[in-house]
């Protein structure tokens, strides 16, 4: 059952993968979409500049404003209606030509003044159309087109918007047949009623993709305000369209193969820079605490990390630490040789544990966010309990108290290993029950003794006074609040670390003002026992606790230990005593944790 809890496991490197992919594709995706649309605002700017110039020139050409005019009022007739419903019925653009040359030009009035007498027929021609509305029109269809041509557009055309229904007055690139036919609207410009001003915008028409503008014509020379018309102008978009979708295409196609090569690299770093050695420390810190013999040189863990960092520390830490435990295995050795084998074992062993304790107070004299003493007073020469201290950075202290399920050496083997496990994750970074949860991984791998420990772990934030905890099975904390009163902090309590292998342990927090204290131990403290075989208790703890008052974390221990010791009055005792306390100061610089 526990193996294949353990094979679903998800691992830290496939933690860190999936965060490094997750992150390099955000911002993949966010370059891309920047990319397009920079592209696109630039490109569609280019257009807008030239459809808003193309629409200006044909809405101020005032030499086309009386025609404008005058067009619009010719063709808004009945009888113009009728025509161009003749024109339309039998698609001939001759009989609008016809009727158009029998309605007289706005300028017919000057136009009238020539000497017909003096003109031959080709002139009378020209000057009968130019005296007529068709030579309006295509006087007005020739500056359009000159306007077409000069701004390199797609068409130009000039209409009038009546009631929200927009009629074409001139179109040079379209026939006769045009002339007064209504406009399908378009989706896109709906909010725009009216002969107004329509700035540059791109939407579909009749399944083409345009640039469209629109101006008003204002009549300025006749002193006139209101439009008679508007002049709008289109440009084919579809190849800028194309262009963009390709250009969309081939972006991700390119940041597809940099986010893929990236990934890629991030994965082969991590996995050897981070979780190949810390997986090989895992193994090599496991491997060496499972013998329950004597170790040799061959024992302490070799490994090629020689990298200047957190991992290289630790890496170095660890095997300094297996070299002692060796140098004091072949001590015991010899002495067992020589004589008393149990006693000496048991003596060298209790060397063994006191060396990896923290034992020089204060452990960080740096620091003056904190004060910190711990005692741990084993019941044999040798004890399942141990505390430790570790600085993760300048504004997190992590405190741990432990007690192992046995006793003797089994137990204080079983203590080094979940000491040294504990302490390199702690080191890695993460919330308290997230380094629990590790360690209980860890730890059950391959736990042939059935031991478990229980664990208090907190993580002080120097700054802020904010510790953040975790119970895995162990005592109640108890805390010394502002008012000076140590109270039971009856936090939840998760199972033992090595216990259950995919346990998972929740972080609670108590935030801490400058002279609060925290008072942690584990069971042998208040289950000391007198002659009488009554337990010491909880009871007894809190008042002794209180009647040490505000003093510092060195005299509260010592209080408590003379309590103990007054009621034990010489009793045996079968269980380790281990105290921590930990009195914060605060008064630190912002993010330091040093004064």
């Amino acid at each position: 059952m526990g193996r294949e809890h353990r094979e679903h496991r998800i691992g830290l490197r496939t933690k860190l993968d999936i965060i490094i992919t997750a992150c390099i594709l955000v911002v993949s995706v966010g370059l891309l979409l920047i990319t397009y649309r920079v592209y696109c605002r630039k490109v569609d700017s280019f257009y807008y500049d030239q459809a808003q110039r193309a629409v200006s020139a044909a809405a101020v050409d005032y030499t086309s404003f009386q025609y404008v005019e005058h067009l619009w009022d010719m063709i808004n007739t009945d009888e113009f209606r009728a025509v161009r419903e003749r024109a339309v019925a039998a698609n001939d653009e001759q009989i609008i030509r016809d009727w158009m040359l029998q309605v007289r030009s706005a300028d017919y009035d000057v136009l009238h003044d020539v000497d017909e007498a003096a003109l031959d027929e080709e002139e009378k021609a020209y000057i009968s159309k130019a005296e007529s509305l068709l030579g309006d029109y295509e006087f007005i269809a020739t500056v359009l087109k000159r306007i077409k041509d000069l701004f390199d557009i797609t068409s130009v055309y000039i209409q009038y918007d009546d009631g929200g229904v927009t009629y074409t007055l001139v179109d040079p690139d379209e026939s006769l047949l045009v002339v007064g036919e209504v406009e399908e609207p378009i989706a896109a410009l709906s909010q725009y009623v009216g002969n107004v001003h329509i700035p540059p915008t791109v939407c579909q028409y009749r399944g083409d993709w345009l640039c469209v503008a629109c101006e008003p014509i204002v009549n300025t020379w006749a002193g006139e305000n209101h439009p008679i018309g508007i002049a709008g102008v289109d440009i084919d978009m579809n190849n800028v369209v194309r262009e963009r979708h390709w250009f969309l295409i081939n972006s991700a196609m390119l940041i597809t193969v940099l986010t893929v090569a990236a990934i890629v690299v991030s994965m082969l770093l991590i996995q050897k820079l981070a979780t190949d050695p810390l997986r090989m420390l895992a193994k090599g810190a496991t491997g060496f605490a499972k013998g329950n013999e004597g170790y040799t040189k061959d024992d302490v863990i070799r490994l090629p990390i020689r990298s200047n960092d957190e991992i290289g520390d630790l890496y170095r830490e660890i095997q300094s630490m297996q070299t002692r435990i060796v140098d004091y295995t072949d001590r015991l050795t010899r002495i067992t040789a020589e004589r008393e084998r149990t006693n000496t074992e048991l003596r060298m062993a209790a060397q063994i544990q006191s060396a990896i304790l923290p034992s020089q107070f204060p452990p960080f004299p740096e620091y003056t966010a904190f004060e910190l003493f711990a005692t741990m007073d084993p019941a044999k020469a040798v004890g399942g309990d141990f505390y430790d201290f570790i600085m993760i950075d300048d504004d997190h202290l992590a405190l741990v108290i432990a007690d192992v399920s046995d006793k003797g050496v089994p137990a204080a083997l079983f203590m080094m290993s979940a000491k040294i496990i504990i302490n390199y994750r702690a080191r890695m970074g993460g919330s308290p029950g997230e380094i629990l949860t590790a360690a209980n991984a860890q730890l059950c791998n391959e736990n042939n003794s059935r031991m478990f420990v229980t664990v208090w772990l907190g993580i002080l934030e120097l700054s802020t006074g904010r510790l953040t905890c975790t119970n895995a099975g162990h005592e109640y904390p108890i805390v010394r609040g502002q008012d000076g009163a140590f109270r039971l902090y009856k936090d939840k309590h998760g199972v033992a670390i090595g216990a259950v292998d995919m346990a998972k342990y929740r972080d609670y927090e108590i935030l801490l003002a400058p002279g609060d204290a925290v008072f942690v131990y584990t069971d042998g403290v208040p289950e000391a026992n007198n002659v009488a075989g009554e337990f010491y208790g909880m009871e007894r703890l809190e008042a002794a606790l209180n009647r040490v008052g505000e003093a510092g974390p060195r005299e509260i221990l010592a209080g408590v230990k003379a309590d103990v010791d007054a009621f034990v009055n010489g009793a045996d005792q079968f269980d380790d005593m281990t105290m921590l306390c930990m009195v914060y100061r605060g008064g630190n610089a912002p993010g330091t944790g040093k004064a």
